[in-house]
């Protein structure tokens, strides 16, 4: 049993919710023979969620039978709630159920001009984007750049030692709205909220590690991965011997590339990571690739370029090799258990590609709805403005939670989609949340959390083998984060120890 006592920030959570944990926790606990366990479970859920701690808060429950259909508890489970990146769960199932696990994102490598005899493409090299979001260092062993390296060999394979032209990026796939519906200006810098397009590279965000100097006053190295000039950084860290001063910030001005990572670090410190989104996808794509190949010894005259400003347009192009992401099913993993936005995006605008043929965020949003539909849940009970759930303007009711839920515990691939789940105490978002318990190697469930938001949805098996759909949400609290967590974890820890014989 985990010990209650003063949590996040000094909040306190009250003696009723103390005595619910000691009841789900106990295993020296007597329950009464006549009490139904459904009717202790509802009484203690009540209790719990009726906390004074959360006396504005606005809890929306749902918990119910894979197997039997069987409601075991049910708060306002039709109202909606501001989900937070519990609306990947939508995404990524939808995504899993029109394209299939094994399906793969093409990005062509074509040639607009002769390749002369002399190596010389006399042309333009140009790059048609899929919508692959896994040309990252997070699918390629830590190495942003292994991708493109190897796109230089297969050139350099072919002969070609220089390029007359441009390196032009192709993303007309998808439109050129880069950010998602009401999206905040003021964390576009940030890599969580980087901007999207067909041609996406590292997830669209420069890594700095900070590195102390020799000498408390002396400036930090910082390492830029990947090492390029398309951001315009300017470097202010220094070396400070008070670890509680200790601060550093990274920023970009808006729709710029003119950035800073500033602030001090303590001496006694490792290093520490900052990282930094870039503005427009395409040209940091092209401008990394366009460095790429010089580094290894591709002459390129021309420049880092965006189809949409060439002054004449590529009439023959000539495929010369095709870039294969990974499947579906190895991308779910980083996008549900460690929550990655861009993929969500990606995903969404995709879906409206083939859909459509419109790579938008419209045509994307009207696939998941007539999805959605067609799997009886009510058009009235979510509202789908992005595919990460950063969008403040999205809504979902638990009950559309917990019958997406139950739809994909039958889909022929649910293996995929449960295993991309993040698994309690073990990996993902949940890998320090509840460990020690039953539910421990158990639940598997998403997490989803903006300001005055938390969500925390998906499977946990009872302690006589039951499988349940859940969906815990909660909004408008002023209470620290921990506290929400810690009742949405006691409240599945509870599931996991149910028992109905």
């Amino acid at each position: 049993m985990r010990a209650m006592g003063k949590i996040g920030g000094g909040t306190a959570i009250s003696c009723a919710l103390a005595l619910a944990a000691c009841s789900t926790h106990s295993s020296n606990t007597v329950e009464p023979t006549d009490a139904r366990p459904l009717e202790m479970l509802r009484v203690e859920l009540d209790q719990i969620l009726a906390d004074p701690a959360f006396h504005n808060a606005h809890w929306g429950v749902m918990i119910q039978s894979v197997e039997t259909g069987q409601v075991f508890y049910r708060r306002n489970e039709r109202k909606l709630f501001m989900p937070a990146s519990n609306m990947k769960l939508v995404t990524g199932a939808v995504a899993l159920s029109r394209l299939g696990a094994q399906h793969r994102f093409n990005t062509r490598i074509a040639a607009c001009g002769v390749i002369a005899e002399d190596g010389v493409l006399q042309g333009d090299l140009m790059i048609i984007g899929g919508g692959d979001p896994s040309i990252s260092a997070r699918f390629n062993g830590g190495d942003e750049l292994r991708v493109l390296r190897s796109w230089v060999d297969s050139l350099l394979g072919r002969g070609i030692q220089r390029i007359t032209g441009n390196v032009v990026g192709d993303d007309d796939l998808f439109d050129d709205v880069h950010i998602g519906p009401g999206w905040a200006w003021d964390y576009l810098d940030a890599a969580y909220a980087a901007e999207i397009g067909a041609l996406l590279f590292n997830e669209s965000a420069v890594r700095f590690t900070v590195r102390p100097g020799d000498s408390v006053g002396s400036a930090a190295s910082v390492r830029a991965q990947p090492e390029t000039d398309y951001l315009d950084v300017h470097y202010a860290v220094t070396s400070t011997e008070d670890s509680t001063g200790a601060s550093i910030r990274s920023s970009r001005r808006p729709f710029s590339n003119e950035a800073e990572v500033s602030g001090v670090i303590w001496i006694g410190a490792d290093s520490v990571v900052q990282y930094i989104a870039p503005h427009d996808p395409t040209m940091y794509f092209v401008t990394v690739l366009r460095e790429t190949l010089e580094s290894r010894g591709i002459v390129v005259d021309g420049q880092p370029l965006d189809r949409d400003n060439m002054d004449q347009e590529c009439t023959e192009r000539t495929t010369l090799f095709v870039h294969e992401s990974a499947t579906l099913a190895e991308i779910l993993k980083p996008f549900l258990k460690e929550s990655q936005n861009q993929i969500g995006e990606m995903l969404l605008r995709y879906l409206g590609a083939v859909d459509a043929d419109q790579g938008s965020i419209n045509a994307g949003r009207r696939a998941v709805s007539s999805t959605l539909t067609a799997w009886g849940i009510p058009d009235d009970s979510y509202v789908y403005y992005d595919g990460s759930g950063l969008s403040r303007y999205n809504y979902l009711a638990p009950e559309a939670v917990v019958r997406l839920l139950r739809v994909m515990a039958r889909h022929p691939e649910s293996d995929v989609f449960y295993d991309a789940l993040p698994v309690a105490g073990v990996d993902g978002t949940l890998e320090r949340r509840m460990k020690g318990t039953r539910a421990e190697n158990n639940a598997r469930a998403k997490t989803g959390f903006i300001s005055n938001a938390r969500a925390l949805s998906g499977y946990v098996r009872t302690a006589d083998g039951g499988m349940l759909a859940f969906s815990v949400i909660a909004n408008n609290f002023d209470t620290p984060v921990r506290p929400v967590e810690y009742v949405q974890d006691l409240i599945v820890e509870r599931l996991a120890n149910l028992s109905l014989r």
